[in-house]
């Protein structure tokens, strides 16, 4: 996937996959996000997961990436402000 595609999505890394590890989530693996205000008030995060649908997962097990012309940053934030 190319920089200008990439620039196109909302991207996490997955830092922590709770009880998800290995079926729903991997580890250090980068996901699409949906963005959802509300819910990430409430502190989750829509994610398009392996299964290629979108769920609800604990916002503190991702870090939102930004991406830039030369490649991908991540902010040393977490997804979730509270």
């Amino acid at each position: 996937m190319s920089i200008q595609e990439l620039q196109k999505k909302n991207l996490v890394l997955c830092i922590d996959t709770g009880e998800y590890e290995g079926v729903s989530l991997f580890t250090l693996k980068l996901y699409e996000f949906i963005p959802d205000p509300e819910s990430e008030a409430d502190g989750l995060i829509r994610v398009v997961d392996e299964e290629g649908e979108p769920y609800y997962y604990d916002a503190k097990g991702f870090l939102k990436v930004r991406t830039a012309l030369n490649g991908l940053t991540i902010p040393f934030s977490i997804a979730n402000k509270n």
